[in-house]
Parts: structure tokens; C-alpha cells; sequence
């Protein structure tokens, strides 16, 4: 995989930003993407940078990734959201067919989204599944061209159950055109992800088009895909971190220019604002530095020993939520700093509070995620199934 941006990648990631600028307000406004941003994702292949080059892909390396995520999210924490979504379509190809791989991901237009946990309903019949079901944080469902959902399969009205008794779950890729997009996506932070439900009524999948996303024997030979659920989320903590950049440059933006009247120091003369930005600036870093360090080391580790260790698992698991924890303290005091005009919906500081909070939320940055870690170092299994 290719391990280094280009200066070619860079500039084209860069060149989103005045797309990103020009569309904020009207995606806040829609609460999703505009298809302006839409399709400068696809022009930009975005979908395809993970996939591997013999799948049609860019066979960037995840750390790549993460870096061209944390850029574009200092845009905006939304299109950064979609970005660090829409890149990592190309993780369903290592589990799927490859033949169907090499075919759905023959061009830029492939734009995937999806909604990872089981909540729908696959009915076993002839040839594939029926499914039926309500899915939920589908984010950029609205540019998809495929969308995947998790479902327990049933064989008619019986669960189907596995070894131990464990429900047998099944992630089935369906062209947008089957499902129903469903209004359900009114936030305050994140707003323009559209990260909303869709619903499949009985609709027909075949049987190459479902597959185990998590814990399948990979059918292509990239480390890629022997990356462990722990890999889930690795990307999505580039937003945060990158949110908090900008925040960060906002309030120095706004020192230079904020000065109250005679006697009082301008805003880059106070000692808080001072503190409060090399402070911050020091946590970004910190934590940044850490959850790339994380990931270093437990690709590593599935590059040359074949998989990870849950000591690696549990390192990246701490270092992502720490690094959110840390954006979201970082992206408060700057909004401390910045005083009554933090307040204004015209400046970056109430928005940027709003998103970072709302990623925070996702269950991968949870508190329950760094107490699994927690039971790993004292030699204690994890609780959850995905760590």
C-alpha cells in the first residue's frame, strides 16, 4: 500500500475547501450534504483511496487516510465526517466476492454508505435474502449509490443461530434505489452529515450481495482487511482532532483582530488567551501524535505477524477516545477564550462546539470503549464485541 501523500493528493484534497465554505450554510440549512460537495467527492475519487490498486483503487495506507481526514475536517467537521465515511467504503471489498469487488468498484461513482449494526431482518430464500428493516446513522446515505445494513438472518419466522447460540448476522449491499431515505436526522451538532435512517421493505438481495463484514475470513490478500474491529473508528478520530485545529486557528484569527477599547489589552495580549492557546495547541498534538503512534504499531503488527494483539487493540481504543476527550476540552476553552463572540453564528466557535460534542457521541468514543481497555491491561477480556 502506498504509504506517503503526494503533493498531487494533497492539493486535491486541499482543493475542497472553497467548495466546503461556499456550501456550510446551505448544508446546515438541509441538514445533509449539498451535491456540490457530493460530487466533489466522487471527482475526487474519495470512495476508492483505501481500496486496493488491483481492485481499482489508490491502495492509500489508513494512516495516509487519516491525515487527508483530519485535513478536510478542519474545513468543516461534517464534510470531514462524510469524508472519513465515504474513504472507507473500500473496507467492505476484502469481504465480499471479488469478482463482485472488481465490478462495484469499477469507477469513481461508486459512493458507498451504510449503517453498521444489526437492525434489519434477512429472510433466507432461494438465491440470497428478503429484507426488511429501519436502519439508523447511515451518514451520506444521501450521495450513496450503494448502501449496506446489518441484519440477523431468519429462516422464516426462526433466528438463525451460530455456535454458542450467537444470532447469525449478515451486512447486505443494496443500490440506493431500493431503499427510503427517512427524515429523521434533526441535531444540533453534525447537522450536515445527514446521518438519517433508511428503510427496506422486503426487498430481494442476492446472495453475493450479503457478507460478514466483521470477523469473515478476508478474501484478498491486503493487511487491510486482517485489521481488527478495533481499526473502526481509527479514521472517524481524525474529525475531532481536526475540528479542534481549526478551532484553535479561529481564536488566533480573532485575537489578532479583536481589541475592546482603551485601557484594556486586545484579546492577544491576555494572558488567558495566551495559555489557552498554546495549552490547546499542546493537547492536539499530544493526542494526535498518540492515536497515530496507536495505529503504527498495531498495523504493524498485522503486516508482519498476520494479526493484532489486544495489547494493540486496546492501545489504539484508548488513544482514539483520549483524542477525542482531548478535542472536545480543547474546543471549550477556545470558546471560553473567545468570549461573547463565541456566541455568533457567523464565527466558528458555537458550530464547531456543537460538532465536536455530536462525534464524541459516536459508541466507538464512548466511555464504555476506554473501560474495555482498562480490563485489557489488567489482564481482564473485553466487554464489548466490537473493541
Amino acid at each position: 500500500m502506498i504509504e506517503t501523500i503526494s503533493p498531487d493528493l494533497w492539493e486535491e484534497a486541499r482543493s475542497l475547501r472553497p467548495i466546503v465554505e461556499a456550501a456550510r450554510d446551505e448544508a446546515e440549512a438541509l441538514r445533509r450534504l449539498p451535491d456540490s460537495v457530493g460530487q466533489a467527492f466522487t471527482d475526487r475519487d474519495i470512495y476508492r483511496l483505501l481500496l486496493p490498486e488491483d481492485l481499482g483503487g489508490r491502495g492509500l495506507s489508513p494512516l495516509c487516510v487519516f491525515d487527508l481526514i483530519e485535513e478536510v475536517s478542519t474545513y468543516d467537521g461534517s464534510v470531514g465526517w462524510n469524508y472519513a465515511i465515504g474513504t472507507n467504503g473500500g473496507s467492505m471489498a476484502g469481504v465480499m466476492d471479488q469478482d463482485l469487488a472488481r465490478e462495484l468498484f469499477a469507477d469513481a461513482e461508486v459512493a458507498t454508505a451504510g449503517s453498521g449494526p444489526p437492525q434489519g431482518r434477512a429472510i433466507a430464500v432461494e438465491g440470497g435474502y428478503r429484507v426488511s428493516g429501519t436502519f439508523a446513522w447511515a451518514s451520506g446515505v444521501h450521495q450513496a449509490k450503494w448502501v449496506m445494513g446489518g441484519c440477523f438472518v431468519f429462516d422464516g419466522a426462526e433466528m438463525r443461530k451460530g455456535p454458542g447460540g450467537v444470532p447469525v448476522v449478515r451486512h447486505v449491499l443494496v443500490p440506493a434505489s431500493d431503499i427510503t431515505i427517512l427524515d429523521s436526522w434533526k441535531t444540533g451538532g453534525m447537522r450536515g452529515t445527514g446521518s438519517t435512517e433508511f428503510r427496506l421493505d422486503d426487498v430481494f438481495v442476492p446472495e453475493q450481495r450479503a457478507f460478514m463484514m466483521f470477523g469473515a475470513a478476508p478474501q484478498h490478500e491486503s493487511p487491510l482487511y486482517r485489521l481488527p474491529t478495533s481499526y473502526f473508528g481509527f479514521g472517524l478520530t481524525a474529525v475531532p482532532l481536526g475540528i479542534a485545529r481549526a478551532t484553535i486557528a479561529a481564536l488566533r484569527d480573532l485575537a489578532a483582530k479583536k481589541t475592546p477599547p482603551p485601557p484594556r489589552h486586545g484579546l492577544s495580549h491576555q494572558p488567558f488567551t495566551q495559555y489557552v492557546v498554546a495549552k490547546a495547541d499542546a493537547m492536539v498534538e499530544a493526542a494526535r501524535l498518540g492515536v497515530r503512534d496507536a495505529f503504527e504499531r498495531l498495523w504493524r503488527e498485522v503486516r508482519d505477524e498476520g494479526e493484532a494483539s489486544m495489547e494493540a487493540r486496546a492501545r489504539l481504543r484508548r488513544a482514539s477516545v483520549h483524542a477525542v476527550e482531548t478535542s472536545v476540552e480543547a474546543v471549550q476553552m477556545c470558546y471560553r477564550a473567545a468570549g461573547g463572540t463565541a456566541l455568533f453564528s457567523d464565527q466558528p466557535f458555537e458550530r464547531a462546539l456543537r460538532d465536536v460534542n455530536a462525534a464524541a457521541g459516536h459508541i466507538v468514543f464512548q466511555r464504555a470503549m476506554m473501560e474495555d481497555a482498562g480490563r485489557v491491561a489488567m489482564g481482564l477480556p473485553p466487554l464489548l464485541p466490537m473493541f
